[in-house]
């Protein structure tokens, strides 16, 4: 090897080298910058939590607690929230892992949420009573931080498989696996378990709301908080209502009536992904299974005879006013069991492609089939001829289905009919025959009739009129037979004016509901204010603007007073309609010829004061009689039914 040849070898390696050198320094200049950078970021976060005008505390169940200094401090969204106005943002946001602000409690970490520089941690029940104590990062200083504890209820920890709650938050079809465990308040874990996925579930509480409700299902059947074993169970957001306790309420009503599924749910503090996401109630998934809708399960049927688990596979058979699939093989018995749930008619055309059976019977009723999730074409025109017979029984003045020649008293179950038409109007529920109105029906070798339930839905009852559905009368003077709302059922007004119904109708509210609401209003609701008190107060902070939108003025005791004497009101208007039978007549007001609201008024009582109506709604002078033109009398006794309408300037 020439001398030449080594000479520009030797250079060769040397320039090498000298690149490497200044590689590696620049990586280690750059790594040291960067480190710094990090340094200086957090000691800024670090100083303007230290200097924030909120000052760092706790807060305890009845929404105050001893700050730092010594100091009380509300917990209601004037104070431990502040007056920030977003619950969005860079300055509103829970903290995500790279950032490295969390706590942990006994093994969980729990991301710390942070809104215009101020740190929040909210606790599961058992850091106050099985003295668990949160370990912070050791970056945070523990004054720096507002503490919120909840009380007596357990918390759910979700982690789902991809980290990130982005995907089901955003459409409620897409669903995600993961783990799920349950945090008892004695500090024992009650349940640790495979979730095969969490989605995304509801309507408008899942599309008008920042709070989502879910739906989970674990890899296996278990009990799951204190409830009956199952895989299905629902995340109930409570969004609309700012008590968050309605629902449990009228759950409590429903299960005194003995209707299905009215089981008491479980409320929790529910934590997704390391963050706080709310107070949750959590209840049984509304399905044909054991323990829950025991039926026949005709699904499993028709799987069996097709040797397939996957009856989607098949293509879609659809008429004007059905929907189903075309599959080859039914089983000899398609007479149930049928879930069906009955929903108004413009959400039911939205998501004609989604559901996949589906029936619209000629009175415009449109039914979406739960349970079988996929019919066949000849199960779906069984039960859409089945319904139809049960409508046209109920709209005859005789009670008789013209076609058949059948009863509805043989085509229905009356007393399940009964007590879930009085679950409704007793409650006040705005969707009340509307939506979220199930029927079920079994087998003909068992009992072929129609039933009404499970129950479901009753966030928007007792009085309750969050902001965003705009006028929803709060009176507790109200008899409407479910027809008072544009997309009611035509089915219960009906069969409320049959005479022997509204027997049964009167007697069971006489026997059974009346007694229990005073029950209802003196006993269970104030246990279920003191149980949710702390967690409600947590979630409070956390979706302060979703209160607001709902019109909520911050102080929950008002609310439980409101809802107590909406409830001892409700039944002294019942008790005289229905008990003493005084006649009920409505008042309905028009604005341009459309109704605004309808009053209920008691036979010889005076007219009650109209509501005032927004200016955005309609800018009302005055209102006239449509009868004679004439002005309101409010001193008057009303003897029969009126109409007003709006003089608009």
């Amino acid at each position: 090897m020439n001398r030449k040849y080594i000479a520009c070898l030797y250079a060769g390696v040397l320039f090498a080298a000298v690149i490497c050198v200044t590689v590696i320094s620049h990586v280690l200049e750059k790594s040291r910058t960067a480190e710094s950078e990090t340094e200086a970021e957090a000691a800024s976060v670090l100083a303007a939590v230290n200097t924030n005008n909120t000052t760092a505390g706790e807060i305890s169940a009845d929404g105050t607690g001893a700050t730092t200094d010594g100091q009380s401090s509300d917990a209601g969204a004037d104070n431990a929230a502040g007056s920030q106005s977003s619950d969005t943002g860079a300055d509103n946001h829970i903290l995500t892992n790279e950032d490295s602000l969390h706590f942990n409690v006994a093994g969980l970490e729990i991301s710390l949420w942070t809104k215009n520089g101020q740190y929040y941690a909210f606790l599961p029940s058992a850091c106050r009573e099985a003295g668990l104590e949160p370990e912070l990062s050791e970056n945070i200083d523990p004054d720096s931080v507002i503490w919120l504890y909840s009380e007596h209820i357990p918390a759910v920890f979700i982690e789902t498989e991809s980290g990130t709650s982005d995907q089901i938050n955003s459409d409620k079809n897409i669903k995600e696996p993961g783990t799920i465990k349950v945090l008892e308040p004695d500090g024992s874990f009650s349940l640790e378990h495979s979730l095969e996925y969490i989605k995304g579930r509801g309507n408008t509480s899942y599309t008008e709301f920042d709070k989502k409700p879910y739906q989970i299902k674990l890899t296996q059947d278990a009990p799951f908080l204190d409830m009956e074993s199952g895989k299905k169970w629902v995340f109930v957001s409570n969004s609309a209502d700012s008590s968050l306790i309605r629902n449990a309420l009228s759950r409590s009503l429903a299960g005194h009536l003995n209707l299905p599924q009215s089981e008491e749910g479980t409320f929790v503090d529910l934590y997704v992904n390391k963050e706080y996401v709310g107070n949750y109630y959590v209840v049984e998934k509304i399905e044909i299974q054991e323990n829950r809708l025991l039926l026949s399960d005709l699904q499993k049927a028709t799987e069996h005879e097709n040797e397939t688990e996957d009856l989607s596979t098949y293509e879609t058979a659809w008429t004007d006013t059905t929907k189903a699939k075309q599959i080859p093989n039914d089983p000899e018995d398609i007479t149930g069991g049928y879930l069906i749930e009955r929903d108004f008619d413009n959400r039911f055309l939205k998501e004609v492609e989604i559901n996949e059976s589906y029936f619209i019977t000629e009175a415009k009723e449109c039914f979406i089939v739960r349970d079988p999730e996929y019919t066949s074409e000849a199960q779906i025109a069984y039960i859409d001829s089945y319904v139809q017979s049960v409508e046209n029984a109920i709209l005859s003045a005789e009670g008789i289905d013209g076609t058949t020649g059948k009863s509805y008293q043989d085509l229905i179950d009356v007393d399940s009919f009964v007590r879930k038409y009085l679950l409704e109007e007793v409650t006040a529920n705005y969707d009340g025959g509307v939506a979220s109105s199930y029927f079920y029906k079994d087998s003909d070798t068992i009992d072929g009739r129609l039933y009404a339930g499970p129950v479901w839905d009753y966030d928007v009852s007792w009085g309750n009129s969050p902001a965003y559905l705009g006028q929803i009368s709060t009176s507790p003077e109200r008899l409407s037979r479910l027809a008072s709302h544009s997309d009611s059922s035509v089915w219960f007004q009906s069969l409320y004016h049959k005479p022997e119904v509204y027997e049964k109708i009167v007697s069971c509210y006489a026997q059974e509901i009346s007694p229990y609401l005073t029950l209802l209003a003196d006993e269970i609701l104030p246990m279920l204010d003191e149980i949710t008190a702390a967690s409600a107060a947590m979630d409070q902070v956390r979706w302060e603007d979703q209160y607001a939108r709902n019109g909520y003025s911050g102080d929950r005791s008002e609310q439980i007073t409101f809802i107590t004497n909406y409830i001892k009101a409700r039944k002294d208007f019942l008790d005289q309609a229905w008990i003493a039978q005084i006649p009920v007549h409505t008042v309905t007001l028009l604005i341009e010829g459309a109704v605004y609201d309808t009053l209920y008024v008691l036979d010889n009582d005076t007219l009650p004061e109209f509501p005032q109506v927004p200016a955005e709604h309609a800018n009302v002078v005055a209102w006239t009689s449509a009868e004679d033109g004439s002005l309101p009398d409010h001193t008057i006794p009303v003897t029969k039914d009126m109409t007003f309408q709006a003089v608009l300037q």
